[in-house]
């Protein structure tokens, strides 16, 4: 009886603790939403591209990055656009000189480039000084490694011409021997001596 009684007072007291506050489901707030709540509202105009500049703005450092990689697809079509351009102010140099640091462009030219950048990095602002640095750095490495290659093709070309050189003066020193070697089979046969007649001498 006791049992009955104990678990008639637990239904109880579980059904009054769910009495609570009652839960209301409220939906997600969209933008469509908020779009239908505040028409009038006028929607926020996308942020223009910053314009390239030679300074230490954030916003000038990373217009530097996007026109980078803007330009890596289109690098025939930047370098006509940069030649048909009239001024020639600080933009404008820097420009050209990122594109002549492309790895397609001719050795003896990005060398050239590559001391001209290294004597202008300490006159421009230190956060477009350090992005640039890094181009400085990973062409440097690419013209030792082109300086390298060369050399080694100038090595393998000087050992070609020497093997083909001494591969001709074996094939004349071997002449040389098949003949001596034929001159003294010619000495080395006995001497016929003419028989007469009747195998008289």
């Amino acid at each position: 009886m006791k049992l009955f009684i104990h678990l008639g007072l637990a239904t109880l007291l579980s059904g009054c603790q769910l009495l609570g506050k009652p839960v209301t489901v409220t939906e997600p707030v969209t933008t469509a939403a908020v779009a239908e709540v505040a028409p009038g509202a006028a929607a926020e105009p996308a942020a223009l591209p910053a314009q390239l500049a030679v300074n230490d703005e954030p916003t000038a450092l990373l217009a530097w990055v996007h026109y980078r990689a803007s330009i890596l697809g289109q690098l025939n079509e930047e370098r006509e656009r940069l030649g048909s351009e009239p001024l020639t102010d600080k933009v404008w140099q820097l420009k050209r000189t990122i594109l002549q640091l492309h790895p397609d462009t001719p050795y003896l030219s990005r060398l050239r480039v590559q001391m001209q950048l290294t004597e202008q990095l300490p006159k421009l602002p230190a956060p477009l000084a350090e992005l640039l640095s890094w181009d400085l750095v990973f062409n440097q490495k690419l013209l030792e490694a082109e300086s390298a290659v060369s050399a080694l093709t100038r090595l393998n070309a000087q050992q070609h011409d020497n093997i083909e050189r001494l591969q001709k003066t074996n094939r004349e020193l071997q002449k040389k021997i098949d003949a001596l070697t034929q001159i003294e089979a010619q000495l080395n046969q006995p001497a016929v001596i003419p028989e007469g007649n009747n195998g008289q001498y």
